[in-house]
């Protein structure tokens, strides 16, 4: 029996950093995740500790990944998602033109060094946001997330 369902159903998303400099990116970026639905956040090549200053506790609702290797992220890219470099690079699109496909993970780099060419030529797309300069990883986390859900409805 074929059951009709929603298709909103399908889709998901997830959000991450590539080594970021510091917890606090995280943590924000972590925050934002939560409250506009994404499904997990990541983070790959580094740590991240609990902080007293997370009073949503929003570690209790909302996985946190943590891959100790860039291949083990890679390996662990789920089937039928998109892998959504933002950055800014000459191959990238503007956010503005964006469609934002049903099943995504979004990988920000950090601020200072963005993404290496490794890890951009195994997205399927690159974003970039508008501005001449790179914005806080948090930030522009943010920003890629509220244009998701803006887009959306």
């Amino acid at each position: 029996m074929k059951r009709k369902w929603d298709l909103s159903e399908e889709q998901y998303f997830g959000i991450g950093i590539y080594r970021p400099k510091t917890a606090e990116n995280l943590g924000t970026l972590w925050r934002t995740a939560l409250v506009y639905g994404a499904s997990f956040v990541f983070v790959i090549e580094a740590k991240y500790k609990k902080k007293s200053s997370d009073v949503l506790k929003v570690w209790s609702k909302i996985p946190l990944f943590q891959y100790k290797t860039l291949e083990a992220f890679l390996d662990s890219v789920p089937y039928s998602c998109q892998l959504i470099g933002i950055e800014m690079d000459d191959k990238a699109q503007a956010i503005r033109n964006f469609e934002h496909p049903a099943r995504a993970i979004y990988l920000l780099g950090a601020e200072d060094n963005g993404l290496p060419n490794q890890l951009k030529n195994r997205c399927h797309e690159l974003v970039y946001l508008p501005g001449e300069t790179s914005l806080n990883v948090a930030v522009a986390g943010s920003i890629v997330i509220f244009d998701r859900i803006n887009k959306s409805e």
